[in-house]
């Protein structure tokens, strides 16, 4: 695609405090190669990123792996239980360990040269290597990442010096607990149920769909069975720094959406959007939880990691992943395709945000907090 040239950056107007009097980020910022470099060094390689759950890691040797814009990484439960993650690369000549996910039993072989790890990350054995002068094994061990568990949930870090996620997203976690007591309990869905159908790759940056994520001011014209769900009138953004939180309530249990049981423990429809580009969806109706990641694979592309989590024993909730998968979700990959495209055109600089006190749930103080928690993280 064309970029918008470099001259326009001229004309940029930085954002103000007050979202009513704010403009937003102009549109090169979606599109230019450079920006996204900075991206990485300047946000994506020192935040917390959702990567799994511990229901995926049950047994010693189980692993998942993952991609955190451009960086092969993976998670891998060790013999003395405890939930490790390295950079899935051999210390020899850089050949990728594990692709997927599994099991790789009492050690890690590189299918390159078999090298062989230790599920700790040790080097074990290096064939040939005995009689090599000054061949140290400890220092080939693999390189390690930070990761915490908190209410079931894997985060990935690839700063060694990042705060705590407690430190960082502590509030949003409590939060999270508070409206769903049981979230604890949470598992994957079983065989791959709960996949939520997301494209794998779409052609789209990354912020266009954190900013549609942040605000419901477009519900009405483009989620009509959504509208029918929840109380348009009840939701509410609000922004805490690192995090946001949208909450509605239930407006219709035999909506155009899905149909919620009268005796359903959920009647609430709550998002938590945890900066950069993490996502926690909790909806009307039964003890399920969907959460997501999506990464930039460059400027104008956006790849996506998805998950249901149910509580043990009870049925997943079919006609609602059917509504996210085939309604919902291709309306707002429809909005984002469309938005990506117009922020390069050369008719667009820079918009404003619609900030209404008397209709919160039609405000956009929530996107106004994600762009200013970029431009801070950007230095713009």
């Amino acid at each position: 695609m064309n970029h918008v040239d470099r001259p326009v950056r001229q004309h940029y107007r930085p954002l103000e405090a007050d979202p009513a009097r704010s403009p937003t980020l102009p549109g090169y910022l979606y599109s230019d190669p450079a920006v996204f470099e900075a991206e990485k060094r300047q946000i994506f390689y020192k935040s917390w990123h959702l990567v799994s759950h511990r229901s995926a890691l049950k047994e010693p040797g189980d692993y998942v792996t993952s991609r955190i814009v451009g960086q092969n990484v993976f998670l891998l439960r060790g013999n003395d239980g405890a939930i490790r993650g390295f950079f899935n690369v051999c210390q020899h000549r850089a050949h990728q360990l594990l692709k997927g996910k599994g099991n790789t039993r009492t050690a890690i072989v590189c299918p390159y040269h078999a090298w062989i790890y230790d599920l700790d990350g040790g080097l074990r054995t290096a064939r040939a290597t005995s009689r090599m002068d000054g061949f140290d094994p400890a220092e080939y061990s693999l390189k390690p990442i930070r990761v915490e568990e908190r209410l079931g949930f894997l985060f990935a870090n690839l700063d060694p010096d990042a705060a705590s996620i407690d430190e960082t997203h502590g509030d949003m976690l409590a939060d999270m607990k508070a409206d769903m007591p049981w979230v604890e309990q949470l598992e994957m869905a079983p065989g791959g149920q709960g996949d939520l159908g997301l494209a794998p790759t779409s052609p789209f940056n990354w912020k266009v769909l954190a900013e549609n994520c942040l605000e419901c001011y477009h519900c009405g014209p483009a989620h009509k069975a959504f509208v029918d769900l929840v109380d348009i009138g009840t939701y509410v953004c609000t922004v805490h720094g690192n995090w946001t939180k949208s909450a509605a309530s239930a407006l219709n249990l035999k909506s155009q959406a899905y149909t919620v049981a009268e005796d359903a423990p959920v009647k609430i429809n709550n998002y938590w959007h945890m900066f950069p580009s993490s996502e926690f969806g909790l909806f009307p109706g039964s003890r399920t939880l969907n959460a997501f990641r999506f990464l930039p694979t460059g400027p104008e592309s956006t790849d996506f990691m998805s998950m249901t989590l149910v509580v043990p024993g009870e049925p997943l909730p079919t006609e609602r992943i059917e509504y996210v998968r085939n309604v919902l979700w291709p309306e707002d990959e429809g909005i984002c395709l469309s938005v990506h495209d117009g922020l390069q055109s050369l008719g667009y600089r820079q918009g404003r945000f619609v900030i209404d006190p008397r209709q919160p749930g039609l405000s956009e103080n929530a996107v106004h907090g994600f762009q200013r928690r970029y431009a801070e993280a950007m230095g713009l």
